[in-house]
């Protein structure tokens, strides 16, 4: 085998520290210096391209004929441009299709909607000529997403067809709203097959997550299923991805799907939750190495992203009583008393974060109450 050397786009510092404890020489691209990364031995900083001959430009102005044997996108927004720098620098290829599916939500769902995939309707807003035909067609109210976002970001929930006007840029999506609980699926894949997964429960879609959820055993066979089946008909043949999904009273319907780490600390939890490191587990999906997961959770973990909306904070309570709970894994609160917090844009921006592990499910939420009771951040 030919030693490893990584082309990194959208790095995190998780992944960067397994390239350094395993001695895997490794390159950088990155659409903003957040930290210094010294030890690369190309580091770009440029914006993460859709265009893919503004990305062969970018490649060959800094790397030249340089050889890589795997690129590597640690983020959701590097996903495409990893699929094209592949071919560029002569790493293990992906599908440049399914890399785009798996980021324009249109994409995906128009592709998968040809394998019977259940799905909320949904229209391109580029192709309408008004607004009443999304109303006639998607009812009220119905909901604008952006195709290549993620995280929640630019979410616009539409009720009345005089309250707004047509985007025809070709960036948008319109959907049928959906009333109904959420929940995700994280899969580890390589050489095509799923190798591992995690159900997660979103208790509170943005602000508390519970790894692994605490599923029906027919409900969870059905979500697996659907996993299984978007995964396969994508053809996604490695890498971690994270699948949404809308639990409502007439069945599944599929959300969407990111070929990427999930966000809100997931990662973090399935630590806690089954005694594993998944960036170790990641990194081995995408250099296509074999890795032991468990069968079984060890701990049931619960995550909570901080942010108590908009406003001048008055006061903390109960701070201490977390920190030193033995059930707290991880706690991290980056504002104090006489702080203003500014419009949550997005899931990925935050507070602070904490995460706990109990022995059992009925345990987890016994003590997510104690900690909602003890724990307050005021604001005014």
């Amino acid at each position: 085998m030919k030693p490893y050397r990584v082309l990194l786009i959208g790095p995190r510092r998780a992944i960067l520290n397994l390239f350094r404890a395993r001695n895997i020489p490794f390159s950088v691209w990155r659409e903003s210096a957040l930290y210094p990364i010294e030890d690369a031995q190309h580091l770009i900083t440029a914006p993460f391209y859709n265009d893919t001959p503004k990305i062969k430009a970018l490649l060959t102005q800094n790397l030249g004929s340089e050889q890589f044997s795997h690129v590597i996108a640690g983020t959701e927004q590097a996903v495409y441009p990893a699929a094209v720098a592949r071919r560029v620098v002569g790493a293990r290829l992906s599908t440049t299709t399914t890399a785009l599916r798996c980021r324009d939500k249109l994409a995906m769902k128009q592709y998968l909607t040809d394998f019977d995939i259940p799905m909320t309707r949904f229209l391109a807003e580029s192709h309408l000529e008004t607004t009443a035909e999304a109303f006639t067609y998607l009812g009220s109210p119905m909901v604008r997403k952006q195709r290549k976002s993620s995280g929640g970001r630019s979410f616009e929930l539409l009720t009345e067809q005089d309250d707004w006007v047509l985007k025809r840029n070709g960036r948008t999506i319109l959907e049928k709203f959906v009333s109904a609980l959420e929940a995700s699926i994280e899969s580890f894949v390589n050489n095509g097959k799923i190798q591992f997964v995690n159900p997660t429960q979103y208790l509170q879609k943005g602000h508390v997550n519970l790894v692994p959820g605490d599923f029906d055993e027919g409900l969870l066979a059905e979500m697996l299923e659907l996993n299984h089946r978007v995964i396969e008909a994508l053809k996604i043949n490695w890498g971690v991805t994270h699948l949404e999904v809308y639990l409502s009273e007439n069945g599944l319907l599929f959300g969407e799907i990111a070929l990427r780490p999930p966000g809100g600390y997931i990662m973090n939890a399935m630590q806690y939750a089954y005694g594993f490191d998944p960036w170790a587990a990641f990194i081995a999906m995408e250099l296509g190495e074999p890795f032991d997961f468990p069968q079984m959770p060890k701990a049931y973990s619960c995550v909570e992203v901080l942010h108590p909306g908009v406003g001048h904070i008055t006061a903390i309570q109960g701070q201490q009583k977390v920190c030193v709970h033995p059930e707290t894994r991880e706690f991290k609160l980056k504002v104090k008393v006489g702080d203003s917090i500014t419009k949550r844009e997005g899931t990925g921006q935050d507070i602070g974060h904490l995460i706990f592990a109990s022995a059992s499910p009925k345990e987890r939420m016994a003590l997510y109450q104690t900690f909602k009771e003890q724990f307050v951040i005021v604001v005014e």
